[in-house]
């Protein structure tokens, strides 16, 4: 009995230490570098605000409490405003499987973010 408890142990070490399927090659020698976009993560004193973020339905997905009804969004590091300027539906159907009540998209944006809503000049969505 102690054998089988020291050879169960020992393949169970084994196992920890090479832990994986197998089959994957993986070398950290072939390390590709991916570009990832910069997000805005402030806004300026001035309340001006310019690059991407994180845009969606404020209801559906970012769950701002005072929407009563889907409306557009963003997300500037843990903030979250309204969209003045630009319409949830503006930007096709928001119902739709990649609309905003179903997805978060990447906006490239220009505004002011005045008593806590975005007024924005120009609200793009990235490509996917």
């Amino acid at each position: 009995m102690k054998y089988f408890v020291f050879i169960a142990l020992t393949l169970f070490s084994f196992q920890s230490l090479y832990a994986g399927c197998g089959s994957c090659k993986v070398s950290k020698k072939n390390v590709v570098e991916v570009a990832s976009p910069v997000f805005e993560t402030s806004v300026a004193k001035d309340g001006s605000l310019k690059g991407l973020v994180l845009a969606s339905c404020g209801m559906c997905n970012f769950g701002m409490k005072n929407q009563r009804s889907c409306s557009l969004a963003i997300k500037v590091g843990e903030e979250v405003y309204s969209v003045q300027g630009s319409k949830i539906d503006d930007h096709g159907d928001s119902h739709a499987k990649d609309g905003f009540c179903n997805a978060v998209r990447v906006a490239d944006i220009d505004g002011k973010v005045v008593k806590g809503v975005f007024k924005s000049e120009n609200f793009a969505l990235t490509k996917n």
